[in-house]
């Protein structure tokens, strides 16, 4: 599902999708019923059985939300470039990824690549109070959680050069300003509430005077956005529509920031899982060096979540629902208290 302002005709899509598989296989191509998965809020996905001559084939199609979402631009191109380049390197991905800019076939440009078998996580309800990993012996628990840390190191350490597109020398200042900028856009001439705006003060404030070496930078760290395979390695890293460049740091405050709220709302950690100290250890092991300032990357996640939950809604306002809790109860400002004590 998808928090938008309009739907797009399931009829219209389907056909679109078939005439433009028709074309660019360059053989007769049908596809059945559209599906939307459960998970993802923030793009139009959609799951399809495509029937080729030589057998059925699972896609995902990935469209911006028609009428408004999440972000104030879907760089489809900039997240097909990004799996192009991480096709064949240590970091699993759904491949072959095609991006289409012509928007005569569905209305609007597009993505379609292979849907990725596995098992994935999800965040409502969450993984951590009710799931198959729940359920799992801890030490599968454990081994997943490894599993994902590594290819989290293995992205931070590629060659940053090639992904120059995400923005070639990003500085942890150009992100506060980006952030600064989103949560103008997202509060849609709202005034921001005031723990939004007293976390941006205190991240201006107390920028990071070191800027540590840039990295790949995934975006949206968590364990619900990878497929796992059934040894329970990853097998697809997903939702590239937050990268950038920057430093690693800034992927290792979102993942630790928005788990440790997970953990704090169900009142608990899987019990398989490492300690912060222990999954902080493992990961800058792998990644060959310390992580700086942290806590200032912790609460610089905060606030671009809070902002992302800002957005969202506002754009259920637009829809008549009444989603003063995203705002007023915000669960990011008791996040806040506990990282700035």
């Amino acid at each position: 599902m998808t928090i938008a302002e309009g739907s797009r005709d399931a009829d219209e899509l389907r056909t679109g999708l078939a005439r433009w598989l028709t074309e660019s296989r360059g053989t007769e191509v049908t596809v059945g019923p559209l599906a939307r998965p459960d998970a993802g809020l923030s793009t139009d996905t959609l799951f399809v059985d495509a029937g080729f001559a030589s057998g059925e084939e699972e896609l995902v199609v990935r469209l911006p939300p028609l009428g408004g979402g999440l972000f104030p631009e879907y760089r489809f191109e900039d997240q097909a470039k990004v799996q192009q380049l991480l096709a064949g390197s240590p970091v699993p991905v759904a491949h072959p990824v095609e991006y289409v800019a012509d928007t005569g076939w569905l209305g609007a440009p597009f993505m379609v690549m292979p849907k990725v078998p596995g098992r994935v996580l999800l965040a409502n309800p969450s993984f951590v109070s009710r799931s198959w990993l729940k359920d799992a012996p801890e030490s599968e628990q454990a081994r997943l959680f490894d599993g994902f840390l590594a290819v989290l190191a293995d992205l931070h350490r590629l060659d940053p050069e090639p992904f120059a597109f995400l923005g070639d020398g990003r500085s942890v200042a150009d992100h506060l300003d980006r952030a600064r900028a989103y949560l103008a856009w997202a509060s849609d001439d709202v005034p921001p509430p005031s723990f939004m705006e007293e976390a941006l003060h205190w991240c201006a404030s107390h920028l990071p005077q070191r800027e540590p070496e840039r990295s790949v930078l995934w975006g949206d760290v968590q364990l619900v956005n990878a497929v796992f395979d059934d040894d329970l390695r990853v097998a697809a890293v997903l939702d590239w529509e937050m990268a950038s460049l920057g430093p690693a740091e800034l992927d290792v405050g979102w993942f630790f920031a928005l788990h440790d709220m997970t953990v704090a709302r169900v009142g608990g950690d899987l019990a398989g899982f490492p300690t912060r100290l222990e999954a902080l250890g493992r990961y800058e092991r792998l990644l060959g060096r310390t992580l700086d300032e942290l806590r200032w990357y912790e609460a610089f996640a905060l606030l671009r979540s809070g902002s992302i939950m800002v957005r969202m809604a506002r754009l259920l306002a637009r829809r008549g629902v009444d989603a003063g809790w995203l705002t007023t109860r915000n669960p990011v400002a008791a996040a806040l208290d506990r990282v700035l004590g």
